[in-house]
């Protein structure tokens, strides 16, 4: 089984703070660290580390580095957690991208501020996919590609691998949210978003009357109406694969999701935690989670509990690459 993340790697600067200063305030912050990160990146790390060793799994990075000394930090870290890093290009003349990230204390959330740089660069031309995908990989059974929305490019690298490479298996986490045509939500065999996102997919793929109707249905039962939206997006949006699956993170609440094979939507609770230190890599964590179980034949709810599970430590650590679990900790 093989693994392919496609996105972003970002150097991550992080603030720690009682509370977010005003607009012209100078505002003494508790403290300062540097981490790993990008949501390509991250998920790459969460996919590896929440793998056992026998699994015998490949996980690849493919995405751009600058020329910076960011750039080997990130390298470091993606080898020294058992990635491939051959499909990782630096280019020169261009930044690392940066994440500048605030993080307030007291509740664990975080507000980040990109600076795309080399990321900007990670664009899918034919012939860049032959090479990423060459011919002889078909045949081999399903691989894993994963997508996120902090490099461009995405969605025409998901057309090429429909038409030509139809055993891929295509992950998609549309974050930052991008709106996307109709038709290509089909491309997407597992969609997983959050609560925010889960509304923004329905407005993009059914228009903003629908998306007030479900929104409506919330207000009225939280768990119900989200459960609603999983099994109208994995059932009329994406992909018709058996296969096909959709999840919703819902934060402290748990997760819904829903199946061509389940006919109705389901619901995890979360883990009670104590001690929020940071959440700023729970949702890459969490999808790394499912990936990480699916790809080795796990089911959709064993392995949405065990990325419940996973996503549960990482908030109590700070940093994102360097908050995720291992296997053997779930």
């Amino acid at each position: 089984m093989k693994v392919y993340v496609c996105g972003s790697l970002n150097y991550d600067l992080v603030t720690f703070t009682d509370r977010i200063p005003d607009a012209g305030e100078t505002y003494r912050a508790n403290k300062f660290e540097t981490h790993a990160g990008g949501k390509g990146l991250n998920q790459t790390i969460a996919v590896s580390k929440l793998l056992s060793a026998d699994q015998g799994v490949k996980v690849s990075m493919i995405g751009h580095v600058g020329d910076d000394s960011f750039a080997g930090e990130l390298i470091e870290i993606l080898n020294r957690n058992g990635v491939d890093t051959r499909l990782v290009t630096a280019l020169k003349g261009v930044n690392t991208g940066v994440a500048t990230i605030i993080v307030e204390q007291r509740t664990g959330q975080n507000r980040i501020l990109i600076s795309e740089g080399a990321n900007g660069h990670t664009k899918f031309d034919e012939n860049h996919l032959e090479v990423m995908f060459p011919p002889e990989s078909q045949g081999e059974g399903p691989f894993y590609v994963i997508f996120q929305n902090e490099i461009p490019g995405t969605i025409s690298a998901m057309r090429w691998l429909k038409q030509n490479r139809p055993e891929s298996v295509i992950v998609y986490n549309p974050s930052p949210f991008k709106d996307v045509e109709r038709g290509d939500w089909s491309l997407v065999d597992l969609l997983v978003v959050n609560e925010i996102e889960a509304l923004q997919v329905l407005e993009s793929g059914f228009g903003a009357a629908v998306m007030a109707e479900y929104k409506s249905k919330i207000n009225v039962d939280f768990v119900a109406g989200y459960k609603e939206v999983a099994i109208n997006l994995q059932s009329k949006l994406i992909s018709g694969k058996s296969s096909s699956f959709v999840v919703i993170t819902l934060g402290e609440k748990g997760c819904v999701f829903a199946s061509e094979e389940s006919q109705k939507a389901q619901f995890v609770e979360a883990l009670r935690v104590e001690n929020v230190i940071d959440t700023t890599g729970a949702g890459d964590t969490f999808l790394g989670g499912v990936v990480s179980q699916l790809c080795t034949n796990h089911s959709l709810r064993d392995s949405v509990a065990f990325a419940t599970k996973a996503s549960s430590l990482s908030i109590q650590r700070s940093g994102a690459a360097e908050s995720i679990p291992v296997h053997s900790e779930i």
